[in-house]
């Protein structure tokens, strides 16, 4: 657990320090809409780690580790402009949040499985719907960057952007719940 805290705090420091100016680092976006992620994804992965071990039931480090290596994934794209260079790039990072977001939400609701004995699919429907909402969220954010922050920069991009990317993070969500139903299924 240490470990991926570290990689997370770490990334805030980065984007904090780039942000403050005291790092010389430029983005294709902004430090401000990397910021707000990975604070905003940090303190839900913690509130949901607290929450779970508050119950003495401790969580998997894999999802948190997934989490920051996502967050990650995304703040190297800003910085050396890979979404600008490659349009793959903006799918990989969009469909990453969403395995990333699916493996917290099976992580936890997992546990809610076992304790209430709902069904497989439930479960996954559930933690799926999870996936679209934090996926709304970072749309959202990326919105309101555009509209107060950057004056109309389009950050966000066009509607059939906006689309496709919580398209990719569902199709992301879509590939770990059958990973992961596929596992349960083997054992």
């Amino acid at each position: 657990m240490a470990l991926a805290r570290i990689l997370l705090i770490s990334l805030i420091g980065f984007e904090s320090l780039n942000f403050f100016g005291f790092l010389p680092y430029a983005t294709y976006f902004s430090w401000i809409g990397l910021l707000v992620t990975s604070v905003g994804a940090m303190a839900v992965i913690e509130i949901i780690y607290y929450a779970f071990k508050r119950d003495g039931v401790v969580l998997p480090t894999l999802p948190y580790l997934i989490s920051g290596i996502s967050l990650w994934l995304d703040a190297v794209g800003d910085v050396a402009g890979l979404y600008g260079k490659f349009g793959w790039y903006d799918q990989s990072a969009h469909f990453m949040g969403g395995v990333a977001a699916m493996s917290v939400a099976i992580t936890m609701f997992a546990q809610y499985r076992e304790r209430h004995k709902i069904s497989l699919f439930l479960m996954l429907f559930i933690a799926f719907s999870f996936v679209g909402l934090f996926g709304s969220f970072y749309e959202i954010e990326e919105y309101l960057e555009d509209r107060y922050y950057h004056g109309g920069q389009k950050r966000l991009g066009d509607g059939p952007d906006t689309a496709n990317d919580l398209l990719v993070n569902l199709l992301g969500g879509i590939a770990t719940g059958v990973a992961y139903a596929y596992s349960q299924r083997k054992k």
